[in-house]
């Protein structure tokens, strides 16, 4: 589930008092033969549960997760040790509190309803609401807090620090040969109990993502039953280095090896072998080559050059300013169409080189993904898709645009609004070896499109 009823669910219980476990996501029913299938193949609950503690649980949803696991155990061990029972009617109206202030908020008529949308188990969620009420009791107690002063959630957090200090904690490496994922003193969390609850708190687009990852890769598979396992084996590796080579030349990552990104990411080289968007991709490569070879890839290109050249050929650099506006004024639209383009062509008047261009763009343009770059974009092909059809229109749409200058305003729909277009320097078309790459990917991912599609995919989230 999202943040917002945690962060709900916060600012209700006394000054914001953080929850040492968020509520849990009800999802796996038990008319659920699999955890998901589509077509011919199918993926079973041992294969989803191996997909979920390789893909996530050394991530930042995964560690997050265990904590979140460690001190709920923790605080029923605590609650035990001084015999603290939080009654059904002390709990009954934590609920009414919240509902109240649901239904004023106009999220829901009732919590329930509430939680039905978020697909949050009742069960679980009253058990949360318990844990809350033992956190606030006992860091009550222990801080020496009259009963008549709330107990805020900083003050909670710090309590139970403490004692989880105190007891020493241990964080588990795979792969767990002894079931154990974390432990508090003697307190164990056991793997299983980690993995249901990792899965709980999974966003449903990453669940859904990963079955079909898995089932694509299935379906690869089946495409080529004659490969060898040494081939097969060859065909990861190729697919690894070319992955090495891609982001350790990224700029982002500032010279770092791949084997330490994939750290940061709670990944590893054998984690990566297994994952099925790598075996997939892995297949993919095979097949290109198996099927069209060298002169099979020239041919495709000559035969769909127009499209190809369309999207990976001649490129110009841009940078855009844009302003929002609509055909009416609105409290969610300051101005129109025709307010945003009176205001860029005061700018471009202003405006004689590409660093003035920059300059107003870290100011005056309302892209967030570009603002802070300048309004860079980076270089755009005629066919470039990302790019809005009529600022490619204005670029490429009339004789070739000498030199680099500003043209503008351009009225656009989608984003609704304006925009003014540096227009930077060229990029003639590349040479065979890059477009090579480029048909290659492509019939790549018809490939990968021809054995599996999201529509394809129905998981046991059952989501309409």
């Amino acid at each position: 589930m999202g943040p917002s009823l945690v962060l709900l669910v916060a600012s209700w219980a006394g000054e914001g008092a953080a929850p040492a476990a968020p509520p849990v996501v009800t999802l796996r029913q038990e008319h659920d033969e699999v955890a998901a299938r589509a077509l011919d193949v199918s993926l079973s609950w041992p294969e989803f549960d191996a997909l979920v503690l390789d893909r996530h649980a050394l991530s930042e949803v995964g560690r997050g997760a265990l904590n979140h696991l460690l001190r709920a155990k923790l605080l029923e061990r605590l609650a035990r040790e001084s015999k603290l029972v939080v009654g059904a009617a002390e709990i009954d109206k934590k609920w009414k509190e919240l509902e109240r202030d649901i239904v004023l908020s106009g999220q829901a008529a009732s919590l329930a309803e509430y939680l039905e949308k978020n697909r949050v188990g009742v069960a679980r969620f009253r058990e949360f609401l318990r844990l809350g009420v033992v956190q606030e009791t006992l860091a009550r107690q222990a801080l020496g807090i009259p009963s008549n002063r709330p107990v805020n959630g900083e003050q909670q957090e710090m309590w139970l620090d403490q004692i989880v200090t105190q007891r020493g904690t241990q964080f588990c490496a795979p792969p767990w040969k002894d079931g154990i994922a974390a432990r508090c003193g003697d307190l164990e969390v056991g793997l299983g109990d980690f993995l249901e609850h990792l899965k709980q708190q999974l966003a449903l687009d990453d669940i859904e993502d990963d079955c079909f990852q898995a089932l694509l890769a299935k379906r690869a598979r089946a495409r080529m039953r004659d490969l060898s396992p040494e081939a097969f084996e060859r065909a990861l590796d190729i697919e690894i280095e070319r992955r090495r080579i891609a982001t350790e030349s990224d700029a982002r990552y500032q010279g770092a090896k791949f084997e330490q990104i994939l750290a940061s990411q709670g990944l590893s080289l054998e984690v990566l072998r297994r994952d099925p968007a790598v075996v997939a991709s892995g297949l993919a490569h095979v097949w290109v080559e198996r099927t069209h070879g060298e002169d099979g890839l020239r041919r495709v290109y000559s035969d769909e050059r127009g499209w190809f050249d369309q999207r990976f050929g001649e490129a110009r650099h841009l940078h855009l300013i844009f302003l929002r506006g609509a055909r009416f004024k609105s409290e969610l639209n300051p101005r129109t169409f025709e307010d945003a383009e009176r205001d860029l062509e005061k700018l471009r008047a202003q405006i004689a080189t590409r660093a003035d261009f920059e300059r107003f763009a870290k100011v005056r343009s309302e892209d967030g993904g570009t603002r802070d770059k300048g309004g860079d974009v980076g270089f755009v092909s005629r066919g470039d898709e990302q790019i809005p059809d009529a600022v490619r229109g204005a670029v490429f749409g009339g004789p070739e645009i000498e030199g680099e200058r500003c043209i503008g305003p351009v009225r656009l729909a989608s984003p609704a609004g304006a925009a003014l277009i540096w227009v930077g320097e060229r990029r003639p078309a590349p040479g065979w070896d890059e477009m090579r790459a480029h048909v290659h990917n492509e019939l790549r991912r018809r490939f990968l499109d021809e054995c599996l599609t999201a529509k394809d995919v129905v998981t046991f989230t059952h989501r309409e």
